[in-house]
């Protein structure tokens, strides 16, 4: 499934925060939003979500102007997994799960042994089915971010938006996610993953884009960003990209200079 921005703009009152911004995520890409804070980001997702509405353009989804679709047709082909998730009521992380099958249920219809059978088996998948019956308030944060990437998938989207989904985990929860969301996109999800870290964007990525001043200013293959030019413009410090070799694979690092 595809998504695509053609020249979307947005602004608020009189602050433009998107202008003329278009690209295409092709199925099965991981897609890296990288931009300072207030660059337009989450607002960039909150677009694809139909959320907000852009000023201008047209946001599409596999050739379809998400403006002609009804909510329950972009919640079966768009999810969306925030930075943190902090629910009210103490849910099971089963119960959290289920809840990604609301878009294709009526309002007064409740999962039944096929839907716990098909939540349980993405949990499985993910492995989080121990996670079952835990409430979600007392699990850890990267097991939380498993759970919503979970109901995402018992939603059968197959385009999921991944806001700074590691921006409050430790090392290994990171990784967790990360790698967790390139198996996705090698079983033919889209994914979109925002982060402030370049590193991540680096390893996992297959295109990056870049947001800086209501524009994007790259877009492309992570090769295209070794030079550190795009990066130091981005950021507003000079930066350098060291390459090495990690078990015969090439990682970067992104250091200060």
């Amino acid at each position: 499934m595809t998504l695509e921005a053609r020249n979307i703009s947005f602004r608020y009152g009189k602050h433009m925060v998107l202008d003329d911004v278009s690209f295409c995520m092709e199925e099965g890409s991981f897609t890296a939003l990288l931009g300072r804070n207030g660059s337009g980001k989450t607002t960039l997702m909150r677009l694809f979500l139909g959320f907000l509405k852009p000023s201008s353009g047209e946001i599409v989804i596999n050739g379809k102007n998400i403006s002609a679709m009804g909510i329950k047709e972009r919640a079966k082909a768009i999810a969306y997994i925030p930075q943190q998730t902090e629910m009210v009521y103490s849910y099971t992380a089963l119960d959290a799960v289920l809840m990604g099958l609301s878009p294709s249920m009526t309002i007064f219809q409740r999962p039944g042994e096929k839907e716990k059978a098909k939540a349980l088996a993405v949990m499985g998948e993910l492995g989080i089915r121990y996670l079952a019956s835990r409430y979600i308030n007392r699990i850890s944060g990267g097991e939380r971010q498993l759970v919503m990437i979970a109901r995402s998938i018992v939603q059968d989207a197959r385009i999921l938006l991944l806001d700074e989904p590691t921006s409050s985990l430790d090392y290994s929860n990171q990784i967790i996610v990360l790698e967790t969301a390139k198996e996705l996109c090698r079983n033919g999800y889209t994914v979109m993953l925002s982060t402030h870290n370049p590193e991540q964007a680096l390893a996992y990525s297959s295109e990056i884009l870049a947001l800086s001043g209501s524009r994007l200013v790259y877009s492309g293959p992570p090769t295209g960003l070794l030079d550190g030019a795009v990066l130091s413009e981005l950021y507003g410090r000079k930066l350098m990209i060291k390459e090495i070799e990690v078990e015969e694979r090439s990682r970067f690092i992104c250091l200060p200079v």
